[in-house]
């Protein structure tokens, strides 16, 4: 995508939102934190957001600027969201103005007509970003056909945030810094790319509401899946769900059954795996990859991820969900995961707080000793505060074998 082009769509985003800064009321939030690393390294960085809107309020426009001490002015974002006319649009400019380079643009407009939700999705990665320059397009169609719920998704050199994919992380390598967006140019260049197809609303008996996905890509299939939603087992305090995918070019099936006891107060994920030989449909293996164990009550929730196979399966860090995914899935998706970490154990705490929450968390994760046993890795400990309406308080500490990693406080004012 040429300079010209790029030039167009941040003028346009900057200049759609600028034209609200007259006619509405404006907001501000600022974030400052400081971290400590084992060193006594020093590092800091201050966050700062404004949005204004015009005076309906329905349409925003923001500026994100975000600095490290020692690196300078890390991110500078522009975006705009609210409905034009008919249309929902939403646009998004980032910059990396230390180094002066232009990192990442996305365009997305929507329209609901008769029944039919139309999405128009459209991104660009500059060359100073892993994997680009690229840029691509995604055109989404989803509606109802008779009782059927139908979506397609065709790629044009891009992928969107879905079940399945999980966007795009623009990473800065000094700091590990990371912004999230909805679409990913994967591909250079235009052309199709990808064709998702779904088809949900199919009853089978006892087997809930099913929804078949196939998915194309250029050179051919890519993934066949099904999904089964809310299996009647017959017993009322308890819910079932079944995820069933085969990956053509991994040629591994995945099966996920989810039990959920009492309304969410007991949740089971075991990851299974079916794994074919040399010789086509050859049964090779069948193994239980992992199992997740979900708690809840009140304001409280347990999680238990525990890894069986740790050369197929991983768990991702908090960013990424903290969940277990297959080696396949995260580096496809560009998920950050631990390598060495088999077992999580996670306590959250969530109450009331000045018309908001409150929240702590505590991380803890287990790697296998020379002995096979499980020995503990690392700890994390972070919470949040809302001490009034207009500012919170947050404190995170993290600790390994050896010794303190990380400690960071924030705080964070709004008007």
């Amino acid at each position: 995508m040429g300079g010209r082009t790029i030039g167009v769509l941040a003028l346009g985003i900057a200049l759609f939102g600028l034209s609200g800064l007259a006619a509405g009321p404006w907001s501000a939030e600022w974030t400052a934190g400081i971290s400590l690393d084992p060193d006594s390294t020093l590092s800091g960085g201050v966050e700062s957001t404004f949005l204004l809107g015009y005076a309906t309020g329905t349409v925003l426009w923001t500026s994100d600027s975000e600095f490290r001490l020692g690196v300078g002015y890390l991110w500078q974002e522009f975006g705009v969201q609210g409905p034009v006319g008919a249309f929902e649009v939403q646009g998004d400019v980032l910059f990396g103005p230390s180094t002066t380079d232009f990192l990442y643009a996305q365009a997305i407009v929507r329209l609901r007509l008769a029944g039919v939700d139309v999405g128009f999705f459209y991104a660009v990665l500059g060359d100073a970003v892993l994997g680009g320059p690229a840029d691509g397009a995604v055109v989404r169609l989803a509606g109802q056909v008779g009782g059927f719920e139908i979506a397609s998704v065709t790629e044009l050199g891009a992928r969107i945030e879905d079940e399945e994919f999980h966007g795009v992380d623009i990473v800065h390598g000094a700091t590990g810094c990371h912004r999230h967006y909805a679409t990913d140019p994967v591909v250079p260049g235009e052309g199709f790319t990808g064709e998702k197809l779904s088809v949900g609303g199919l009853g089978f008996a006892r087997m809930g509401n099913v929804r078949a996905i196939v998915y194309l890509v250029a050179d051919g299939l890519e993934c066949l899946a099904a999904k089964f939603e809310d299996v009647d087992l017959g017993i009322s305090w308890i819910e079932t769900d079944l995820e069933f995918a085969y990956d053509v070019e991994a040629k591994n099936v995945a099966v996920t059954p989810s039990v959920a006891v009492h309304e969410g107060l007991l949740c089971v994920e075991p990851h299974l795996g079916v794994y074919f030989g040399a010789r086509e449909w050859e049964i090779a293996g069948f193994g239980l990859g992992g199992v997740a164990l979900v708690s809840s009550w009140g304001g409280a929730t347990i999680r238990s991820l525990t890894v069986l196979d740790p050369g197929r399966f991983v768990i991702t860090t908090q960013e990424y969900g903290s969940v277990i995914e297959s080696i396949e899935d995260a580096v496809e998706n560009g998920d950050l995961y631990y390598p060495d970490y088999w077992e999580l154990l996670s306590i959250e705490f969530v109450w009331g707080g000045c018309g908001g929450q409150d929240r702590i968390l505590v991380d803890t994760y287990f790697n296998r000793v020379p002995s096979g046993v499980s020995g503990w890795a690392r700890s994390s400990v972070e919470t949040s505060v809302e001490l009034s309406a207009a500012t919170d308080l947050s404190v995170r500490v993290a600790v390994t074998t050896g010794g303190v990693e990380r400690v960071e406080s924030g705080i964070t004012l709004r008007w």
